[in-house]
């Protein structure tokens, strides 16, 4: 009885293992073809960090007119290193909005990142401090894989983005990554 237990149980074991690995190189192929898979995947683990956190998805933000982003403010949380490569039209970095906050208060905040966990701490911090603050699912990985404009320093148009590393090369389908 004990040894038909032990390999039942091994046999379980093993089942699961074999079907975790092949879900895994399944997710791994899937996301080296298809950004969106990617992106979506690692957004769902970003989004179990904040579960009740208000979002804005990409692509409402890229559905506003211009005249209806007047009520928002959007603030890029990355490093200057990657606010060099590129931003989105409009956004402040968050040093300009900490030292001008007062004048968003009457605005919804929206917050990014490059998939948007750091954002997603920034955005907790100013619901706590009373302002209509929102995350933006995917971050600027989304952005682009909505065509969204991006703009360089000089406030060209371009289609590099700074992915943060290596692997976040596979978020994007039509961009340059740059890490």
């Amino acid at each position: 009885m004990g040894r038909f237990c032990y390999d039942f149980l091994m046999k379980i074991l093993m089942t699961l293992i074999l079907v975790g690995v092949v879900g895994l190189i399944s997710l791994v192929v899937a996301s080296y073809f298809s950004p969106q898979v990617f992106l979506k995947t690692t957004y769902t683990l970003v989004k179990r960090e904040f579960p009740s956190l208000p979002e804005f998805s990409n692509q409402s933000l890229h559905r506003l007119s211009v005249d209806e982003r007047a009520d928002y403010v959007l603030v890029d949380v990355r490093t200057p290193q990657e606010q060099a490569v590129s931003m989105l039209p409009g956004a402040i970095d968050q040093a300009d909005f900490e030292r001008d906050m007062p004048a968003y208060h009457d605005k919804k905040v929206i917050v990014y990142c490059t998939i948007g966990y750091r954002s997603g701490y920034y955005t907790q911090e100013l619901l706590q401090q009373g302002l209509d603050a929102y995350n933006l699912s995917e971050g600027i990985l989304g952005w682009a894989n909505v065509d969204g404009l991006l703009l360089d320093p000089q406030g060209r148009k371009t289609s590099q983005v700074h992915v943060y590393s290596r692997p976040w090369n596979w978020a994007l389908k039509n961009h340059v990554a740059v890490f």
